[in-house]
């Protein structure tokens, strides 16, 4: 018999950890390891140590809650996810996982479950990217953090991760120490929004997740001259944004001529000086594209870097290049499994967006995603929502996802 989960407690447990770093009608801003992220961090210790897990933060400043089984080189299953936030987003991306797992944990002491391998429910540091390619935590202890990111940022006076961190009490250097084997693990779970409108415009009540799209990032810096807006004529002028702008329409005519299945974006652009009143004297951009095709997005970097040479005063550098990754076909029957004895719809389906969980698959773990509806698809908006019976739901399949693990589902 699987115990039911407290969906309750994890619903007043999701609108309390929203209230740090919210702001009314701005949502919640947690940066990460901003001082929101480091009071969500210290508000997730306190409720590990109350549920009874063994506490522990990594040199990467994850926070790791374990709950031992007892049996001495048993194996361990990890779930989790991430507390940080973008700016002005909601209080469910990532949140939802990180919180789920504790309440699974909660529900298998409270019943006297007795596990075969040890769980580990983690928080990982900066998924969201605000210092340079996100995902950092899960990709530090998972040993595919790239030489030298740690000290670059995307913006110019933001502070780069290391120095973030080395603010909030931890030595940057040390950060190889957050490294884990992969092999340790014998399976990692993520339950989530879905970022995405499919599962409530089919009516569907949980998505078992097939793989994760792979993300390409790429900062493109264009050089003009800065000059008096008022007093230099349209004929002499050096003008970066000017001659930055065809990218912006050029990028979705590549994505959708290569494959109308994949996405593009430039979301971030930042102009130098940056005054009303100057010709902008330099432009930089970031472009993405997402597809589960590596040959998509390594399409897209060359047509761009073939752009960029024929034109002086341009550079492209690369900030993120990760390649899709497969979910495990056992934890998606799992979850499928679960769903039914829930009584539960479910569809398999692709994430659009990037996880926690593509460091694991990446790294060779079996791994699986839960997905939820959120509504009207919003996410990283202050609009973010989903309801408590949905929460509950997903918690209660990942409850059983979990178990079915140790033979008891």
């Amino acid at each position: 018999m699987i115990p039911r989960i407290d969906g309750d407690r994890l619903w007043a447990d999701l609108l309390a950890l929203g209230e740090i770093g919210y702001a009314e009608g701005r949502g919640v801003t947690r940066t990460a390891l901003s001082e929101a992220d480091l009071a969500g961090k210290a508000w997730l210790v306190r409720k590990f140590e109350e549920a009874g897990l063994t506490v522990t933060t990594d040199p990467a400043y994850n926070v790791i809650g374990r709950l031992p089984c007892g049996t001495s080189g048993a194996g361990l299953v990890a779930v989790g996810s991430h507390l940080d936030t973008v700016p002005q987003g909601g209080k469910f991306d990532g949140m939802l996982g990180v919180l789920a797992g504790l309440e699974c944990v909660r529900t298998i002491r409270e019943h006297g479950i007795d596990l075969p391998w040890n769980l580990e429910v983690i928080n990982f540091t900066d998924e969201e990217a605000a210092h340079n390619a996100g995902t950092v935590g899960s990709r530090a202890m998972l040993g595919l953090l790239e030489g030298g990111e740690l000290e670059k940022s995307v913006k110019a006076g933001r502070p780069s991760f290391a120095e973030d961190l080395r603010r909030a009490g931890k030595d940057p250097a040390r950060i190889g120490a957050a490294r884990r084997d992969p092999r340790e693990f014998a399976s990692y779970l993520e339950l989530h929004i879905e970022q995405g409108r499919r599962l409530e415009s089919e009516g569907v009540q949980i998505g078992a997740v097939t793989a994760i799209v792979g993300i390409y990032r790429y900062l493109v810096t264009v050089e003009g001259e800065a000059s008096h807006a008022g007093t230099t004529p349209m004929s002499l002028r050096d003008d970066a944004l000017v001659k930055a702008a065809p990218v912006f329409t050029l990028l979705p005519a590549w994505v959708r001529e290569r494959n109308p299945e994949m996405v593009g974006t430039i979301g971030q652009v930042e102009l130098h000086p940056g005054a009303t009143n100057v010709v902008p004297g330099r432009c930089k951009f970031v472009v993405e594209v997402r597809s589960q095709e590596k040959a998509d997005m390594i399409h897209i970097r060359e047509v761009l870097k073939g752009y960029v040479a024929e034109r002086g005063g341009w550079r492209v550098e690369t900030i993120l290049e990760k390649a899709g990754t497969p979910c495990a076909e056992t934890l998606i029957q799992a979850v499928e499994t679960a769903a039914a004895a829930e009584g539960l719809s479910c569809i398999r389906m692709p994430s659009g967006a990037g996880h926690d969980a593509q460091s694991f698959a990446a790294a060779g773990v079996p791994t699986g995603m839960i997905f939820t509806p959120c509504r009207r698809g919003m996410s990283h908006s202050p609009e973010e929502w989903i309801e408590p019976a949905q929460a509950a739901q997903g918690c209660q399949v990942l409850l059983r996802a979990l178990l079915s693990q140790a033979g008891a589902a």
